[in-house]
């Protein structure tokens, strides 16, 4: 299957294809977005319509890189007539492990770490954010009730193992963004 993954999540932009991957630090996330699609595609030998599905990161992660990865794959996807795929980037950083019980986790905002669980590939619970204090407590916690954990940042390539378990198992969730905290905003309004 060719399924194109995009993350605009973070501070680097990165864009997914089979065995290749792109990456670009952007500021302009929007604007760099399909100048780097059309340069995977033309390294990869391929055309957007080989395409057989796309997938964005959901997050978490910045709110308008999220809203920026996952509009391009809706419009991409309704465009080609090709699912689109929300992945979630805990269960992307939970797929680097072949644990059975893990715990998918990724550096967060200042310092912050986000977290879940995860059996077989599948999330246990709800996701977290744990303060850098309280972060190494969490991590020993986890690690002594069996859980591997898995902290790293992800990239486009880490939504691909994901993106095709989903397209296997035919089970593709609702395409929704995946914000773990509100905005700044809106916890200071009052």
């Amino acid at each position: 299957m060719n399924i194109l993954a995009v993350d605009a999540t973070g501070e680097v932009l990165s864009v997914a294809l089979g065995r290749f991957e792109l990456k670009r630090s952007a500021k302009k996330h929007d604007e760099a977005l399909l100048p780097l699609v059309e340069r995977l595609l033309k390294k990869a030998a391929l055309d957007w319509t080989d395409l057989d599905a796309v997938a964005a990161a959901s997050g978490p992660g910045r709110f308008t890189g999220i809203r920026i990865g996952m509009s391009f794959a809706a419009a991409a996807g309704f465009h080609l007539r090709i699912p689109a795929l929300a992945i979630s980037r805990l269960a992307a950083a939970a797929g680097r492990s072949k644990a059975d019980r893990i715990l998918g986790a990724l550096p967060g905002w200042k310092d912050e770490v986000y977290s879940q669980e995860y059996r077989r590939g599948k999330a246990r619970g709800d996701a977290s954010w744990t303060s850098p204090q309280d972060w190494p407590a969490f991590r020993d916690a986890a690690e002594l009730g069996g859980l591997e954990v898995s902290l790293s940042e992800t990239s486009a390539a880490d939504l691909l193992p994901v993106a095709r378990a989903m397209l296997a198992a035919k089970k593709i969730p609702p395409f929704k963004p995946f914000y773990l905290k509100p905005a700044n905003y809106e916890r200071y309004r009052g």
